[in-house]
C-alpha cells in the first residue's frame, strides 16, 4: 500500500513540473504586454543584444 502512495506522489510532482515548465515557456514565447503584434521576451532580448553589439563594434572601430 505504501508503494502505491509513493508512485502517486511522483506522478504529482511530474505534473507540477510540467505545469511550471509550460508557464515558463509561455512567458518566453508569448507577447510581453498581451497585444498580438508586440514582441516576445526572446525578441526583446535578441534586440538588446544586437543593439549592444552594434554599439560595441562602433566603439572598437574608432581610431585610437
Amino acid at each position: 500500500m505504501r508503494r502505491v502512495a509513493r508512485r502517486r506522489v511522483r506522478g504529482q510532482a511530474m505534473v507540477e513540473y510540467l505545469v511550471v515548465g509550460l508557464a515558463v515557456a509561455a512567458m518566453f514565447f508569448l507577447p510581453w504586454d498581451g497585444n498580438p503584434g508586440s514582441d516576445t521576451v526572446v525578441e526583446l532580448m535578441l534586440d538588446a543584444i544586437r543593439t549592444a553589439f552594434a554599439k560595441f563594434l562602433s566603439a572598437v572601430s574608432l581610431p585610437v
